[in-house]
C-alpha cells in the first residue's frame, strides 16, 4: 500500500509539471505569433540609436512636417491624419508633407501600404498612387508638384524614380523584375529603404534593389510624402544622417 502511495505522488508530480511545461509553450508560441516586429512601431532600439537613427514621424504628432496641398499650397485640413499610430492620408486633395528639414547624405527608411478595395479583383487592376518626394525645390513645377526626385509608391511601378520635372538632368535604371519579386499584396506592409548621397540614390524595395540615380542635378532638400488619390498610410519613418 505505502509503494501505491509513493508511485501515486510521483505521478500527481509528472502530471503538474508536465502541465505547466505545455502552457508555457502554448504562451510563447502566441506570443511569437503576435510579436511581429522587434520594437514597438515608430520607435528605436538602443542599437539603432547608437547607429544614429532618429525617428522622423513618432506616431503621435506630426511635430516636424509642413504641407502642401493644390497648387495654391494650402495647409492641412485633414489629408494627413494619425490613425492608430499611422500617418494617414485619405488621397485628398492632392498635395504633400514635407519636413521642416533639409537632408542631402543618408539613409531613409519606412513602411507603407495602400488600403485594398474591397471589390478588388487582382493586384495588377490597382491604380492607386502615391510616392516619396527627395530633394524637394521649387513648388509647382510640374502642376502641384514641386521641383524634385519621386520615388514611385504607386503599386504597379513601387521604387522606380521619376524626376520631377522630367527634363532634369539625371541617369535613372529601374529593375521592373526585382519590383515584381519583392512588392507584397496591395493591403499589405512593404518596407522601402532609400541610401543617398547627394546626386546618387539607391532604392530597396523590401530588400531588393530596384532602382537607381546617377549623377542628379539634386543634391539636397526635404523629404516628403504624396496624397494622390489613393487612401495609404505610413510608419517606421527614419533617417539616418552621415
Amino acid at each position: 500500500m505505502k509503494k501505491h502511495k509513493i508511485v501515486l505522488g510521483f505521478l500527481i508530480i509528472f502530471i503538474l509539471i508536465f502541465g505547466q511545461m505545455c502552457n508555457s509553450g502554448e504562451t510563447t508560441s502566441e506570443s511569437a505569433k503576435n510579436n511581429t516586429s522587434p520594437n514597438p512601431d515608430n520607435t528605436l532600439t538602443s542599437e539603432q540609436k547608437a547607429a544614429g537613427w532618429q525617428m522622423l514621424f513618432d506616431g503621435k504628432t506630426l511635430d516636424g512636417w509642413k504641407f502642401h496641398l493644390g497648387e495654391e499650397g494650402s495647409d492641412n485640413r485633414g489629408t494627413f491624419t494619425i490613425e492608430n499610430e499611422n500617418l494617414y492620408c485619405c488621397g485628398q486633395p492632392k498635395g504633400y508633407i514635407y519636413t521642416e528639414k533639409s537632408y542631402s547624405n543618408y539613409i531613409l527608411s519606412y513602411e507603407w501600404a495602400f488600403e485594398r478595395p474591397e471589390d478588388l479583383q487582382a493586384d495588377s487592376l490597382f491604380n492607386g498612387n502615391s510616392g516619396c518626394l527627395l530633394h524637394i525645390g521649387k513648388e509647382n513645377a510640374l502642376n502641384l508638384w514641386p521641383v524634385t526626385l519621386e520615388v514611385q509608391g504607386m503599386n504597379k511601378n513601387a521604387g522606380k524614380i521619376l524626376p520631377i520635372p522630367r527634363s532634369m538632368n539625371c541617369e535613372c535604371t529601374y529593375n521592373k523584375e526585382s519590383r515584381d519579386k519583392a512588392i507584397k499584396q496591395v493591403g499589405e506592409w512593404n518596407k522601402m529603404e532609400i541610401d543617398v548621397n547627394g546626386a546618387q540614390i539607391l532604392v530597396k524595395l523590401n530588400g531588393l534593389v530596384v532602382s537607381e540615380v546617377k549623377d542628379s542635378e539634386l543634391t539636397h532638400g526635404p523629404i516628403g510624402f504624396q496624397s494622390e488619390g489613393a487612401p495609404i498610410r505610413w510608419k517606421n519613418i527614419k533617417i539616418r544622417e552621415r
